[in-house]
């Protein structure tokens, strides 16, 4: 691993050549199950964010911990993407942002995300601590934009295969429209992104129950809906 921490306004940690040879060629051998699976979500399924304008992004998306909620052991990404908890990573550069996160981080949470034509994230935050974002794409590249920028800090960090960017949660980030031509569309030639989400087990918890509450309000309001339409 190549460890270089930075401060643009706020500390940030990038790692290249994050995962060994043989760790990405378990996570592509998964990546690629998955893919044939065709197990991801829209947006409308997986929780997105939205605002007045729809949702914040457009790609495919699953949520590991969950997918794999009784069978974690079978999913090599879980077991592999344990390496984001050393200390080799999250005290590079000594930060008080992440030495003081590392004492008390004891959960993730992992997406797995895939972008092809048109798609894309919003300027957004992030309900945790601290992000991990890790970048992969099949080689040589065939996918044009997708850029990961901090919008607020006209910041763009290159999006590079096996490359894992980690940064305070609330610091605001986007992801530019992927353009993929159409000869190389459905056959996993886009670009890929594992989230993971860190947080204390508490935080965890009272982020859970917020948004549970927040589907259940959302689900209301579609029931209102239908209701106010079918009693016209």
């Amino acid at each position: 691993m190549k460890i270089q921490a930075h401060e643009h306004g706020f500390p940030f940690i990038v790692v290249d050549d994050y995962f060994t040879d043989e760790e990405m060629e378990i996570l592509w051998n998964e990546v690629d199950n998955l893919y044939k699976e065709d197990i991801f979500l829209d947006p409308v399924d997986s929780y997105s964010a939205f605002d007045e304008n729809g949702f914040l992004k457009m790609n495919k998306c699953i949520h590991l911990d969950e997918y794999f909620a009784k069978k974690r052991e079978k999913c090599e990404i879980l077991r592999i993407n344990r390496k984001i908890f050393t200390e080799e990573v999250l005290q590079q550069g000594k930060s008080w942002f992440f030495t003081n996160f590392i004492k008390t981080c004891d959960y993730d949470a992992t997406l797995l995300s895939y972008y092809e034509s048109d798609n894309y994230y919003r300027a957004h935050t992030d309900a945790s601590t601290v992000t991990g974002l890790f970048w992969f794409f099949k080689e040589p590249k065939k996918f044009e934009g997708g850029q990961f920028i901090f919008p607020d800090y006209k910041l763009d960090i290159e999006v590079v295969s096996n490359r894992m960017i980690l940064f305070p949660s609330f610091i605001k980030h986007q992801v530019l429209e992927v353009r993929l031509h159409p000869q190389y569309a459905g056959q996993n030639m886009g670009r890929w992104c594992m989230t993971q989400f860190l947080d204390s087990k508490t935080m965890s918890d009272m982020s859970e129950t917020k948004k549970r509450r927040d589907v259940e309000k959302q689900n209301q309001i579609k029931k209102d809906v239908k209701n106010v339409m079918f009693n016209r």
